[in-house]
């Protein structure tokens, strides 16, 4: 577990009282933390800001590097629904069933987005009214995961907060709403200053056994994937900014005259006539700054490459993604962008094993499904890259007998559901086998001599 600026550590046995919460909230840790997040959201959101630059002229040109770079490692690491595989004969069924019935790849995409984002993303994990076991996201902003100060940094309790509002829907200050989570039960209360007001009696049990709040982290280091960056991006967007200010500065350029006098109205036949009627020996011309715009490009592509270099994402409207590369072509231009979705890959599996735990724990006790250790499940992500499914099929055959179908069968692009296209290609199988035992098979002639045509002609080894 990454312990840094974004963990919140506190001693063993630390009970979630109402001085423990209020000085959680009000911590100056949380409030930087808030505002790095907002500002996070701004640039992703592609709106002017710099980060820590003063004096600057307003940014008229914005780049959205971070929503590309966002979007491209979601997109590469959840294009394709998250997959799970056991060993053989373990029956993850129900639990299967309540993923899909929630349509759970839409919620690991929205995880991924605010991992990319904010460097973790926070899952609640619950139980509806027609008590089914059910996810939801929340948003870093608004939830604490306090962690013991031992070597395993084991879940203690976890706070979700928002601002308390009045009928007219309008924030009261000073007050939230926080629902506490622990290991074995769920509070909802209303903090105002350092006192906890709520009804005891409304506290319910769950039946998780462990914290029903789960961090996603980006990476080991909690840091979001274009957080290192924004610097870079802050200096690209100011260089696009100043080439425009150049060109319209360029349109509104001083007119000198030289070598005579004009009255109005030959200005103004200059101005709105487009005529210039100077005097003998005059000349006009525009005062403008000299730009080298060769240099200027040179710069923005080079602060461009730093960025994507930086946030080992690829430029994909570089020359060097076009033509028709192979697999292996390609796996070595994004070699480092797919280190980074491997680290990602990792990370993100921790918490759906964690998610798993949850879910097997409480089918176990309201729908008798066994309990499956987490190290008998793997979580399978498929990539969303073009692929050579030729060359792929090639490698299945290869590795048949050696590595399980089910796997195998997950590396084919145009396969959603590996475990059913297994099922049903065994099915088919089973029922050719069927058809070719139970059919006439005249061509093929019988098992049993004694069902021979008498009529046939039998060979005469004498005359051989």
């Amino acid at each position: 577990m990454a312990i840094n600026k974004r963990v919140y550590i506190l001693p063993k046995d630390t009970e979630p009282t109402a001085a423990v919460i209020s000085g959680l909230l009000d911590s100056t840790k949380r409030k930087k933390e808030i505002k790095q997040y907002d500002l996070l959201e701004k640039y992703y959101n592609g709106e002017a800001v710099r980060s820590d630059l003063e004096n600057d002229e307003p940014l008229r040109s914005v780049t959205d590097f971070p929503r590309y770079i966002t979007s491209l490692f979601v997109g590469y690491l959840f294009g394709n629904k998250i997959t799970y595989a056991t060993s053989d004969g373990i029956d993850i069924t129900p639990l299967e069933n309540a993923y899909d019935d929630q349509i759970i790849s839409d919620l690991d995409i929205r995880l991924g987005y605010d991992a990319s984002k904010f460097s973790h993303g926070f899952e609640l994990v619950y139980v509806n009214n027609d008590a089914e076991c059910r996810s939801a996201i929340i948003d870093p902003r608004n939830v604490i995961l306090v962690r013991d100060n031992t070597v395993e940094h084991n879940k203690m309790f976890a706070v979700i907060y928002q601002p308390s509002v009045d009928d007219r829907g309008e924030e009261i200050d000073g007050e939230y709403d926080v629902t506490i989570l622990t290991n074995n039960k769920i509070m909802e209360r209303k903090l105002r200053g350092n006192s906890l007001a709520g009804d005891e009696s409304t506290d319910l049990p769950h039946l998780f056994g462990e914290v029903p709040v789960i961090e996603y982290p980006n990476d080991d280091d909690l840091i979001g994937d274009y957080e290192p960056v924004l610097r870079l991006i802050d200096g690209y967007n100011t260089l696009q900014t100043a080439r425009i200010n150049d060109r319209l500065k360029n349109a509104n350029s001083i007119l000198l005259v030289s070598g005579g006098q004009l009255n109005q109205k030959q200005i103004d036949n200059i101005m709105y006539g487009r005529l210039a009627d100077l005097p003998e020996g005059a000349e006009m011309k525009y005062i403008t700054k000299s730009t080298n715009e060769q240099e200027s490009d040179t710069l923005r592509n080079s602060i461009a490459n730093d960025i994507f270099s930086m946030a080992m994402a690829p430029d994909m409207s570089d020359q060097n993604f076009s033509g028709d590369a192979s697999g292996v072509s390609l796996k070595y231009k994004l070699f480092m962008f797919e280190k980074h979705a491997k680290n990602k890959e990792r990370c993100f599996e921790a918490g759906l094993k964690e998610r798993f735990r949850l879910y097997n724990t409480y089918l176990n006790r309201t729908a008798n499904m066994q309990i499956v250790p987490v190290r008998e499940v793997d979580a399978v992500f498929t990539r969303a890259l073009p692929q050579n499914d030729v060359e792929i099929a090639g490698m299945i055959n290869n590795l048949d007998g050696i590595v399980d179908k089910e796997t195998l069968v997950s590396q084919l692009s145009f396969v959603n559901d590996p475990k059913e296209v297994v099922e049903l290609a065994e099915k088919e199988k089973e029922e050719a086998v069927d058809k070719f035992i139970g059919g006439n098979n005249d061509n093929f002639g019988t098992d049993n001599p004694s069902e021979r045509d008498e009529s046939e002609p039998k060979d005469n080894l004498e005359d051989m």
